[in-house]
């Protein structure tokens, strides 16, 4: 549930165009909520991790049979390296970092790991043998990653709203740049 209230409150605030709790104007949330990185088929990028942790509370709430747990071993390894490459991207890419995105990440990489831990209590561990899940929470992992390369790598075909809004209001206000170069 922390990790649907953390990654629902992004998904508002970039729905609503507000700044982040406890983060000022321009401050790491800022940048990394203003990138292009922040929407992902259209809908901000926290909206699919606030699915995922729904769709694994769901999960939960039924009851982990084997095959439950399954499905949501492999949602968690596909959030865990989904949020590992947007962390990448966040500090390489960017040079900022979001303290809400590293909370959500932290929360997933808990969240795998408890679901790992309670593997020991399920009835049917014969179907859920080590190599089978390291396989494929690997190949989800990756999945998951290389969806996302793709998709940002092909970039903005229009600029971003945030950026048509500045412009539109630096155009409106008469805005100037002066600059230098040493």
């Amino acid at each position: 549930m922390a990790g649907l209230v953390v990654a629902g409150y992004l998904s508002w605030l970039k729905w609503a165009g507000g700044n982040a709790a406890f983060c000022s104007a321009g401050s790491g949330c800022d940048i990394v909520q203003a990138s292009r990185y922040a929407m992902l088929l259209g809908v901000p990028t926290a909206f699919w991790g606030a699915g995922l942790y729904a769709a694994i509370a769901v999960l939960g709430a039924m009851g982990l049979t084997a095959r439950r747990w399954f499905a949501a071993f492999l949602l968690a390894a596909a959030g865990v390296a989904f949020s590992v490459y947007l962390t990448g991207l966040s500090i390489f890419a960017l040079g900022a970092s979001c303290v809400y995105c590293l909370a959500s990440g932290a929360i997933a990489v808990a969240l795998l790991g408890v679901l790992l831990w309670r593997r020991r209590t399920l009835a049917d561990r014969a179907s859920l043998r080590p190599a089978r899940l390291i396989t494929s929470g690997v190949l989800f992992a990756i999945a998951a990653v290389v969806f996302g390369a793709f998709w940002f790598a092909a970039g903005p075909s229009a600029p971003v709203s945030y950026q048509l809004a500045l412009a539109r209001h630096l155009r409106a206000t008469g805005a100037v740049m002066y600059g230098a170069y040493w």
